[in-house]
C-alpha cells in the first residue's frame, strides 16, 4: 500500500511539471506570435512612391487636322478637305494652378489638346510656350487646387539608382514600370539639339512621352521623352533631367519662351594644353574672340584664354559649356575658371541675354 502511494505521488509531481512547462513554452509562443502579428510585415513595395505621384502625372490626348489633296478631279462625292489625327502623351502638373510640363512633340500641330487628371476629370488645355532644343512645353488647365510634383535633384542621381516611369503608355494612364539609370549624360542621340539625357531600362512606351520618371521617394528626377529601338533594340529608354527641367519650364511660365544665357564668346580647339605645354590630358575649350561690351569682355576674359568649369562644374567640350551656361538664370553670377599664359584664374561675371 504504501509502495503504491509512492508510486502515485511521484509520477503526480511528474506530470504536474510537464505541464507547467508545456503552459510555459505554448503561452510564450503565443503571445509573440501575437506580439508579431501587429508589426508590419517585412515586404518592400514602391506604391507609396506611386501614391505620391499619380496625383502629379496627368494623360494628354491630341487632335490635329491635316488638308487631304483630292487629285481624283472628280466631283461627285468629294472627300472631306480634313482628316483628323489623335496622338496621346502624358505630363506633370508643375504648378497647383494648373500649369503641366511635357513634351514639345506630344503637342507638336495640335489643333486641341485634353488634359485628363488621375481621376478621368477632363479639361481642354492652352498652349503656354515650348523649346525646340530641349523638346519641352508647358501647358495649362483652368483649375486649382492640383497637386505639384516634387522635383529632386537631378545631378545627384547615379548609375543603378532605382527609378519608375510613371505615364499614359497606349493609353493606359496611370501606369508604372520599373527600371535603373542605366547612364547619365547621354549625347549625340539626334533626339534634340540640347541633349544631356538620363538612360533608363524602365519601359517608356508610346504615350509615356512626357510623364515622370522618378524616385523610390515620387521625386521626380526626369520626364520621359524617348525609346531606342533601332535594330530591335530593348530596355533603352530617355529622360530628360529634372533640372533642365525645372530651369526650362520655370522660364516658359515667367517668359513664354528660354532666355538662355550669353557671356559673349567664341571658341576654337585645340584645347590649351598644347598651346601651353600644360602636362596633363586635354581638358577645357579655348576662347577665340571676345565681344566688346559683353559679360566676357567686362568680366576680363580674353582670346587665348582656356575655360575649364563653370561654377565647378568641368567643361571640356563646347557641348558641356552650352549645357553648363543655358542651365543659369538670366542677371545670375558664375564663377569662371581656366588658365591661360599666366597661370590659373578666377573670374566672375552676370550672365546676360543674347543680343
Amino acid at each position: 500500500m504504501k509502495e503504491h502511494l509512492i508510486f502515485i505521488i511521484k509520477y503526480t509531481i511528474i506530470g504536474l511539471a510537464i505541464g507547467c512547462v508545456y503552459l510555459l513554452f505554448f503561452t510564450n509562443l503565443s503571445s509573440n506570435q501575437s506580439a508579431n502579428s501587429n508589426q508590419p510585415q517585412l515586404m518592400f513595395s514602391y506604391a507609396p512612391a506611386i501614391q505620391k505621384i499619380n496625383q502629379s502625372v496627368v494623360s494628354i490626348y491630341t487632335q490635329s487636322f491635316e488638308r487631304v489633296v483630292d487629285s481624283s478631279n472628280s466631283s461627285i462625292s468629294p472627300r472631306p478637305p480634313f482628316l483628323t489625327k489623335n496622338y496621346l502623351g502624358s505630363g506633370v502638373i508643375v504648378s497647383s494652378s494648373g500649369h503641366i510640363a511635357t513634351n514639345k512633340h506630344v503637342i507638336k500641330d495640335a489643333s486641341r489638346v485634353w488634359v485628363y487628371l488621375w481621376n478621368n476629370v477632363a479639361f481642354e488645355a492652352s498652349f503656354v510656350g515650348a523649346d525646340t532644343m530641349t523638346d519641352l512645353a508647358v501647358i495649362k488647365i483652368n483649375t486649382d487646387n492640383l497637386i505639384p510634383a516634387e522635383f529632386a535633384d537631378s545631378d545627384l542621381i547615379n548609375t543603378g539608382d532605382v527609378v519608375l516611369a510613371i505615364g499614359n503608355p497606349f493609353g493606359l494612364n496611370q501606369s508604372a514600370s520599373l527600371g535603373i539609370v542605366s547612364a547619365t549624360g547621354r549625347k549625340g542621340l539626334n533626339l534634340s539639339s540640347l541633349e544631356n539625357f538620363i538612360q533608363t531600362d524602365a519601359a517608356i512606351n508610346q504615350g509615356n512621352s512626357g510623364g515622370a520618371l522618378i524616385n523610390p521617394l515620387g521625386q521626380v528626377v526626369g520626364i520621359s521623352t524617348a525609346s531606342y529601338n533601332q535594330y530591335g533594340a530593348e530596355g533603352i529608354n530617355f529622360a530628360i533631367p529634372s533640372n533642365t527641367t525645372v530651369h526650362i519650364i520655370n522660364s516658359i511660365i515667367e517668359h513664354g519662351e528660354v532666355l538662355r544665357g550669353w557671356l559673349g564668346i567664341y571658341f576654337i580647339q585645340p584645347s590649351g594644353h598644347i598651346i601651353y605645354n600644360i602636362p596633363k590630358p586635354p581638358s577645357g575649350i579655348m576662347i577665340s574672340k571676345v565681344i566688346q561690351q559683353s559679360s566676357a569682355a567686362k568680366g576680363g576674359l580674353l582670346p587665348f584664354d582656356v575655360i575649364t568649369h563653370i561654377d565647378d562644374k568641368p567643361v571640356n567640350t563646347l557641348e558641356e559649356y552650352r549645357q553648363q551656361l543655358h542651365s543659369k538664370v538670366i542677371g545670375e553670377t558664375v564663377k569662371i575658371t581656366g588658365y591661360n599664359d599666366k597661370g590659373q584664374f578666377e573670374k566672375q561675371m552676370i550672365v546676360e541675354p543674347p543680343p
